[in-house]
């Protein structure tokens, strides 16, 4: 296969006419990720597409055989036409003229081109727009519009983030479904992505990615209908502010920002003093700080008629509070004392949370005593008793003079039985004769029903490299496989950001990366799954 340069032009041309193999279309969806010339070129193809579809065909004049004939018998059309000085590829000549040709020929003769998208096996790879206001391109206007969604997830598909970049280089960050190799560009951004979210509607994927060198996070939703992205406010890169809380009817997202000042010229709100709740209301496109207490963190949605989000306070004894997310108004009660950050599962009859003595150091809050991720009893049809007094996460685990987790990153699976946990700082005494449990390092992944977590709950990765870190988790909707983010050292000075993402089968085997080889390694993840 020749290319243009650095650029795949005939990989592009055939995938407009379904002539890829599968290794061809898997190096191109791997180029187009990083190229944006041929992602223009695409772009210009598929606009060009859709135009033609739906322009009336017109018959070619009766004569012109007898012409064509005519001119070659003359001598006139002799010669390669790629050649001749007015040739369509003449030197220096790019695929957008080949597509003013395809036009041209359209109109005197009869090609029968759907429109791109309209077939469930389109045989177009993968298209990607430059960033701006949206990041997919606005098709001409139309009597009968179809709406063509910018990105989609179907129910079980893997979708991950993708940033890739070379030393000096801007940070290009895309979206891409790994069942269908689609992707969409969604900006450019200072640092890497290390939370992400998708609406239970599909139609919203909210992230959080760091702010540069500055230690701060900036939290985004780009609406995956129309590629729209939106910046929802800065934060000072704290324990607890990377949950993405989704209302079950996808309208409000809810997350937490600690105010950092970074200066007039970064793009943040105006600082605030401490941690504090934000939703943002995607019938409006509107966020706003929905509480201004300093020390407040968006933690769920409840279950339940009015819609409430659980806050939780950060405190001595935090406490958590369900809190209006249209008017800001508390309850007047706590929904239970001693309990923070609760997550509740997909069926609402149970929660993870923590438990444990909090400490603020600097704005910033953590467990200093006896900080353990628990498991509420039922809630619903508990009777009498109080189904906050919690059943600890791991059933080996034994924190001695109080030492424990400060903190750590939990998540349910689809089926409200399946629970991971990862990133969790133990500061107590290693829990196993190897010295090496619980690490902060490994991702635990377990069942309600058969015992939760425990030392034998490690999910199998990949040889871990030293340095690494996990940096998310998604668990699939089947319940058979953990998708887990781990960042990877820096190899130099100056080198972009990179990170390995694992799919890792919960019944064994060999865990599967994401991603080709590519050079500089781009930081794969985090990853959702569609519903």
């Amino acid at each position: 296969m020749t290319f243009r340069g650095n650029h795949v032009d005939e990989l592009i041309s055939a995938s407009l006419t379904g002539d890829l193999t599968d290794a061809e279309r898997l190096e191109l969806n791997a180029h187009l990720v990083r190229c944006e010339t041929c992602r223009a070129t695409l772009a210009a193809f598929t606009a060009e597409r859709r135009i033609l579809s739906g322009m009336p065909l017109a018959e070619p004049p009766r004569d012109m055989s007898a012409r064509v004939r005519a001119g070659i018998e003359s001598g006139r059309l002799a010669g390669s036409w790629w050649r001749r000085p007015g040739g369509l590829l003449a030197a220096g000549a790019s695929l957008a003229t080949v597509a003013a040709a395809v036009l041209a020929v359209v109109i005197i003769g009869k090609l029968n081109l759907s429109p791109v998208g309209s077939a469930s096996n389109s045989p177009i790879a993968s298209v990607s727009f430059a960033a701006g206001p949206s990041a997919v391109e606005t098709s001409p206007a139309s009597a009968a519009p179809t709406p063509i969604p910018a990105f989609a997830l179907g129910p079980g598909e893997l979708g991950y983030l993708s940033l890739t970049s070379a030393p000096a280089y801007t940070l290009r960050l895309s979206l891409i479904n790994d069942s269908t190799g689609d992707s969409i560009r969604i900006g450019d951004v200072s640092g890497a992505p290390i939370a992400a979210s998708l609406s239970p509607n599909g139609q919203w994927l909210a992230y959080i990615t760091q702010k540069g060198e500055s230690g701060a996070n900036e939290v985004w939703a780009v609406h995956l209908t129309d590629g729209k992205v939106q910046s929802l406010g800065c934060s000072s890169s704290a324990p607890f502010t990377d949950r993405l809380a989704w209302s079950p009817d996808s309208q409000f997202l809810a997350y937490t920002l600690v105010g950092i000042d970074l200066g007039p010229d970064a793009g943040c709100q105006t600082p605030s003093d401490g941690a504090d709740a934000w939703v943002f209301d995607t019938t409006t496109a509107d966020a706003k700080n929905l509480t201004h207490a300093g020390n407040a963190y968006a933690s769920s949605f409840i279950d339940g008629v009015p819609l409430e989000l659980a806050v939780s306070y950060a405190d001595d004894q935090p406490r958590t509070r369900g809190v209006s997310p249209v008017t800001g108004q508390r309850n007047e009660q706590d929904l239970a004392d001693g309990v923070f950050m609760p997550l509740f599962a997909p069926d609402g009859n149970r929660a993870i949370f923590w438990r444990g003595t909090m400490t603020n150091n600097g704005g910033s809050w953590h467990f200093s005593l006896g900080g353990m991720p628990q498991l509420s009893g039922l809630l619903r049809g508990a009777g009498s008793v109080n189904p906050w007094l919690g059943t600890p996460l791991f059933t080996d685990l034994t924190p001695v003079n109080g030492e424990a987790f400060t903190s750590g990153n939990f998540v349910w699976g689809a089926d409200s039985d399946l629970i991971a946990f990862w990133d969790g700082a133990w500061t107590g005494l290693p829990q196993s004769a190897d010295g090496l449990y619980p690490s902060q390092e490994d991702v635990y992944v377990g069942r309600i029903s058969s015992g939760m977590l425990n030392q034998g709950s490690l999910a199998k990765r990949n040889s871990s490299t030293d340095g690494s870190w996990v940096v998310s988790v998604s668990l699939s909707p089947d319940g058979v496989a953990a998708a887990c983010t781990i960042g990877l050292p820096s190899a130099g000075i100056g080198d972009p950001p990179s990170a390995n993402l694992e799919v890792v089968p919960l019944a064994g085997g060999t865990a599967r990366t994401v991603g080709g080889a590519v050079e500089p390694l781009p930081w794969n993840g985090p990853a959702v799954y569609g519903y």
